[in-house]
């Protein structure tokens, strides 16, 4: 495998078994719109900068290893200069329209950071979940739950905007 991809599968391997005392949050919004077409557009791992208002822009980095195991890394450019987020991609279901990932380094106040993204059926619509489990790093829990929160609020209305137009 390649260096970058090793080392980030490390990071992200010790991120993931983070503490019993992390913090948490999920944050969900019910869209009137079929699931394949929400994961349509978020899908992707770097899809994130076509729908989320706080991202500048995203770039994608893939590396296969000689057995040909994939890891995905993503840089965000945040809006308004607050820097450069890398995250991996730790799981992927096609099937279940979901994705995990993991933070590796950047701006956000935050360690230990595992996130998933789904889409799940709801009637003739569809909720969008997203949940996170981390520890806060450079400011107090309460801070950085309202963070994380305002970040996933954010993207949820961002995913909504974009899907009914």
């Amino acid at each position: 495998m390649k260096r970058s991809a090793r080392a980030a599968l490390g990071t992200a391997a010790l991120f993931i078994a983070g503490p019993a005392s992390a913090l948490e949050v999920t944050r969900s919004r019910d869209i009137p719109a079929p699931p394949a077409a929400i994961w349509a557009l978020i899908g992707d791992f770097c899809a994130i900068g076509l729908w989320h208002p706080q991202v500048e822009r995203c770039v994608l980095s893939r590396e296969d290893d000689d057995d040909g195991i994939r890891a995905q890394i993503r840089g965000l450019v945040a809006k308004g200069g607050l820097g450069t987020i890398v995250e991996v991609e730790t799981a992927r279901d096609e099937a279940a329209m979901s994705y995990s990932y993991s933070f590796i380094q950047g701006s956000l106040p935050v360690r230990a950071y595992n996130a998933t993204l789904a889409v799940r059926p709801n009637g003739a619509g569809s909720t969008v979940v997203w949940t996170a489990t981390f520890d806060a790093e450079g400011m107090s829990d309460a801070e950085a739950l309202k963070d994380i929160t305002g970040v996933y609020d954010a993207g949820l209305a961002g995913i909504a905007r974009e899907v009914s137009r």
